[in-house]
């Protein structure tokens, strides 16, 4: 099951990025902008642990770390079903198509070369935050409505019995 986001008047983004002034970068980035809420987590092997806690709408992920490196957490985090559909944006140094196709190929949503301008940032992050805001609320429709189809079918077939 989908991590449900903590809200979804307020997209969340989680960086993770072993390299404390890139976390400054983007938190400056995003400081000024009230309708996203910003995380950082610096350590790669707390990155599932934090994504846990603070349920981001998008995830912005470093490629180069010590450690464990953002490939492998991708793979991770696409592996683990309450992470399955997050979009996650790598965010990294390196240009080169076959390490950009790999990214993808684990399930990486979006691909960015550190540090972006900030318009371009806020953009990519909107996007995918409301992309993910729609999915997980048509979801919960869909499964409200399977339990109300549910209990409509019980409902009919006691009232068949009466009959």
């Amino acid at each position: 099951m989908p991590i449900t986001p903590a809200t979804t008047a307020r997209p969340g983004v989680l960086l993770i990025d072993d390299q404390p002034i890139i976390g400054e970068a983007v938190r400056r980035m995003l400081v000024g902008e009230r309708d996203l809420d910003y995380h950082y987590c610096s350590d790669p092997r707390e990155a599932l642990a934090a994504a846990a806690d603070v349920r981001p709408t998008v995830i912005l992920l470093d490629l180069v770390m010590p450690d464990i490196d953002g490939l492998e957490l991708v793979r991770r985090f696409r592996a683990e079903a309450r992470f399955h559909d997050v979009p996650i944006i790598v965010l990294s140094t390196k240009e080169e198509p076959a390490v950009k196709a790999e990214a993808f190929h684990l399930g990486a949503n979006d691909y960015i070369v550190k540090l972006p301008d900030r318009l371009e940032l806020l953009a990519r992050v909107r996007h995918h935050s409301r992309g993910y805001i729609a999915m997980v609320e048509r979801n919960q429709a869909f499964a409200a409505l399977r339990v109300s189809r549910e209990a409509l079918a019980n409902d009919l077939a006691t009232a068949a019995r009466y009959v």
